[in-house]
Parts: structure tokens; sequence; C-alpha cells
């Protein structure tokens, strides 16, 4: 029973890191090129704007930001499956690799909702999934690091 809470701990706290160095990063990359990568705001903006979801919510909201640590966290268990039950270990190498998968998914994501969605933001689309795609090795890089230091 006291290594499953450690698993859930360690799993928790690597999704709250792995997911705030992404965030960080987003954040950086957008004030230095004045552009909206922001997740957070990003998915705020895509609920408010819905017709399907009735809510009108501002760009700070904290319901982008839980959504965005939930994905974090689901993906963070998923890194740990991988390296818990294959010949993978949590490590650069094999952090980079998954957060360069979990980014290829990302953009599907964000291109399906940006899609289904009548009024989506006016953002840079190639340049919002390019550093998506940095952030994500960025979010597997520091998954993998945090679980391999437990």
């Amino acid at each position: 029973m006291e290594n499953i809470i450690m698993d859930i701990l360690t799993i928790f706290i690597s999704g709250v890191i792995a997911t705030t160095v992404m965030t960080i990063f987003s954040y950086v990359v957008s004030h230095f090129k004045s552009k909206q990568f922001r997740e957070p705001e990003l998915l705020n903006a895509l609920i408010s704007r819905s017709e399907i979801i009735k809510l009108k919510i501002s760009k700070n909201n904290i319901l982008g930001w839980i959504i965005h640590f939930m994905i974090g966290w689901f993906f963070v268990f998923a890194f740990s499956f991988i390296w818990e039950f294959t010949n993978f270990f949590a490590g650069i190498l094999s952090g980079s690799i998954l957060g360069l998968l979990v980014g290829v998914i990302g953009i599907f994501g964000w291109k399906l909702m940006f899609k289904l969605n009548r009024n989506p933001p006016n953002i840079d689309f190639s340049q919002f999934y390019l550093q998506l795609i940095i952030a994500h090795i960025l979010f597997g890089i520091s998954a993998a690091l945090v679980i391999s230091y437990f």
C-alpha cells in the first residue's frame, strides 16, 4: 500500500513539474514572439467561444489551468506505465521521445479543437505547433527526471 501511495505521489509531483516547465516555456516563447501560445488561455478561449459548452469565461479562468494540468497528469501516468512495464527507463532520451510523441498527439488534439470551434482564436498556428513540440519534449524530459529521482 505504501508503494502505491508513493507511486501516486510521484506521478502527481512529476505531472505538476513537467506541466509547469512546459507551460513556462510556452509563456516565455509567447512573450518574446508577441504571439498567443499560452495553452490554459487558449483552452479558456475555446471553451468561452464554444456553441456546445454554454460557459463564458475569461482567458485567465482556472478551468483552462485545471484541464491543462489534468492532461499533463494523464500523460505522466502513461509515461510511468511505459517506464514500469517495458524495457524503457525514465531518462532524458526516453523522455524526449515520449515528449515528441505526445507533442504530435497534442497537435492533433489542438487542430481538432480549433476545427470543431466555429470561432477559434486567431493565432499563428504553424509557430504554435512548432513551440508545442518543443514544449512537450521539455515536458517529457522533466517527467523523466522527476520520475527517475524518486
